[in-house]
């Protein structure tokens, strides 16, 4: 009988046990790691860049500062495409690149970003040969003269693919320098 009792009292104290979890447990490096993770939530920082957009001739680029939460140079392009802000007192700027432009990748290797767009949106680009110009040269200028990127040298690509231009006025089959001569001071 004793050997039964035992047995049973066994179970119920395995039985026991065996349903505590121990979600209900604090554990000091659960508790250090969320705070960590809650910190690096809360301070998160922004770089500063200067998107380089059209003036109301486009003659010119004008530099615009724009906060950027990721500092990459796919993200720097995904920025232009927004176009520019508007503000009060400032010269007024126009987009250099149409809002639908499709963005396939941005690669920076060796100093030379390649900037892969999606041949379907290129025809969008507007202005013939100045629209080019200013096109190229915002993304060309922005990536080269943000110095954070190492970029010195950009090769546009369409479909993942080197063409010799993107609309038929500029030479891009080759990587392009930038062209501070471009920019209004």
């Amino acid at each position: 009988m004793k050997k039964i009792l035992s047995a049973i009292l066994c179970s119920v104290l395995i039985f026991t046990l065996s349903g505590c979890d121990r979600s209900g447990v604090k554990n000091d490096n659960d508790s250090k790691s969320n705070i960590k993770e809650t910190t690096n939530d809360e301070d998160i920082k922004t770089k500063e860049v200067v998107l380089y957009f059209s003036d109301d001739q486009a003659m010119y680029l004008v530099g615009q500062k724009r906060n950027i939460e990721e500092n990459t140079a796919k993200a720097i392009i995904l920025e232009l495409i927004k176009g520019p802000s508007q503000l009060e007192g400032e010269e007024k700027l126009f987009e250099t690149l149409p809002s639908n432009l499709g963005l396939l990748d941005v690669q920076v290797k060796e100093g030379i970003a390649n900037v892969d767009l999606s041949g379907d949106t290129v025809q969008d680009i507007s202005g013939g040969s100045a629209g080019e110009g200013m096109a190229l040269y915002s993304i060309i200028n922005t990536l080269i003269l943000y110095e954070d990127l190492g970029v010195t040298k950009v090769q546009f690509l369409v479909d993942g693919k080197k063409v010799d231009s993107i609309k038929g006025h500029y030479d891009v089959s080759v990587p392009i320098s930038e062209d501070e001569d471009m920019i209004k001071r």
